[in-house]
C-alpha cells in the first residue's frame, strides 16, 4: 500500500471509529499503522482527553490537526481551500457505496436461501405425502396379495388335477436344495396314484423352476395341506419345483401337443415362483401373459383348429440353430418370450 494511500486510510479509520477528522499526511508511516489498526477501544476514548487519547492511539509525537468548525467562513475564502479533504469525503462514499453493495449482495443470496429453503419444504411435504401413499399402498398390497397367490396356486393344482383325469401322470414337488445340512422337508403339491404300469416306458416331460419362496405356500396353505396347515418354514429358504408329467403310453397324444403343453406349464410355475415377496412384478406379469399366448395358440384352441396345416410351436422352436443343438437330447420346456410371440403373429396371420 502506498503512503499516501495509506494516510487516507488512517484519516478514514479515525473518523470512522473515534469520529475525528484528524490529518495525517505529515506522519510516519509506523504512526498511520497505529492508526489504522486503532487500538483505542472507541467506547474508552470518550473518558479521555485529547492528549491521553492521542499518545495511547499514536504514541508520543507532535500532536496531529485535527478539523474544528467553530469559526464562520469568510466570504472571500477561496472555495479550493475549503475542499483539502475532498479525496477523504471520496474515500468515504466509497467505502460506503462498497457496503450498500455488499449489503444488497447479501440481501439477495437471503433471498435465494429463503426461496430455496420454502422449495425444500414443498418437497419435504410432497415426500411425506408421497410416504404416506406408499405405506398405504403396502397396507393394501398385505391384504390383497395372498389371495392372489392362493388363486395362483389354485389354477396350478386344478390344472394337476386336470391332467391326471386326462390320462397323464403327475408327480410335482418342492425340495429345498440349498447346502445347508438341515433342509427343510420335501412338499409334494401333486401326485398320481399308482397306476400298476410304472414299468412301462412313459412319454412327457419334466423341468425343474428354481426360487419358490414359502410366503407363496403360506398364502395357499389351505389348498395345499387342508389338514394340518403348512408346518413353519425358514422365509430365507427357496424351494426348487421339481415337474414331471408322463403320458400314458395309449394316449392320442402328439410330440406338438406335449411340447405345447410343457411351455405353457413351465410358464405356469415360473409365475408361481415369481409371485413371492420383494420380487420384480413386472417379470410375474410378463409370465401371466405368456401362460395367456400359449393358451391362446394351444393346438385345440379354434385358432389352431381353423388351420391345421399350421406348423407347431416345436417346429418353429427348433428352427434356429441354438434351439436344434438341444432338441436330440431333450426337449427345453422354458421357451423364449420372443418365439412364442412369433408363433402367435403365425396364428394370427395364419
Amino acid at each position: 500500500m502506498g503512503l499516501e494511500r495509506k494516510v487516507r486510510e488512517a484519516q478514514l479509520n479515525v473518523l470512522i471509529k473515534y469520529g475525528v477528522l484528524a490529518d495525517f499526511s505529515g506522519v510516519e508511516e509506523s504512526v498511520l499503522d497505529r492508526a489504522i489498526k486503532g487500538s483505542v477501544p472507541a467506547g474508552a476514548a470518550q473518558d479521555l482527553t485529547f492528549a491521553a487519547w492521542h499518545d495511547q492511539l499514536l504514541g508520543p509525537i507532535e500532536r496531529v490537526p485535527v478539523a474544528r468548525f467553530h469559526e464562520d467562513v469568510a466570504g472571500q475564502t477561496r472555495f479550493s481551500n475549503l475542499t483539502d479533504g475532498d479525496g477523504l469525503a471520496k474515500a468515504v462514499k466509497a467505502r460506503d457505496k462498497q457496503a450498500q453493495s455488499s449489503l444488497k449482495a447479501a440481501q439477495a443470496e437471503i433471498a435465494k436461501l429463503q426461496a430455496e429453503l420454502a422449495t425444500l419444504r414443498q418437497r419435504a411435504a410432497l415426500c411425506e405425502n408421497v410416504s404416506a401413499d406408499a405405506g398405504r399402498l403396502r397396507d393394501w398390497y398385505s391384504l390383497v396379495t395372498p389371495d392372489f397367490r392362493q388363486q395362483l396356486v389354485e389354477i396350478i393344482l386344478n390344472a394337476l388335477v386336470d391332467l391326471e383325469l386326462r390320462g397323464f401322470c403327475v408327480d410335482v414337488e418342492l425340495r429345498d436344495n440349498s447346502p445347508r445340512k438341515e433342509k427343510a422337508p420335501t412338499i409334494v403339491l401333486h401326485r398320481s396314484p399308482p397306476s400298476g404300469e410304472e414299468t412301462r416306458e412313459r412319454e412327457g416331460f419334466n423341468f425343474t423352476v428354481p426360487g419358490v419362496q414359502p410366503d407363496v405356500l403360506e398364502a395357499a396353505s389351505e389348498l395345499i395341506w387342508p389338514r394340518p396347515m403348512l408346518p413353519p418354514v425358514d422365509s430365507q429358504i427357496r424351494y426348487t419345483c421339481y415337474v414331471n408329467i408322463g403320458v400314458h403310453p395309449q394316449a392320442l397324444v402328439g410330440e406338438d401337443d406335449i411340447f405345447h403343453l410343457s411351455c405353457f406349464m413351465y410358464k405356469l410355475f415360473e409365475a408361481m415362483a415369481r409371485s413371492g415377496d420383494h420380487r420384480p412384478r413386472g417379470a410375474l406379469r410378463e409370465k401371466v401373459i405368456l401362460c395367456l399366448l400359449l393358451a391362446f395358440t394351444a393346438p385345440c384352441m379354434p385358432a389352431r383348429l381353423r388351420r391345421q396345416d399350421l406348423p407347431g410351436l416345436k417346429e418353429i422352436y427348433f428352427s434356429d440353430q441354438v434351439n436344434r443343438a438341444v432338441q436330440d437330447s431333450k426337449d427345453d420346456s422354458n421357451a423364449s418370450s420372443g418365439k412364442i410371440v412369433e408363433y402367435l403373429l403365425r396364428v394370427m396371420h395364419a
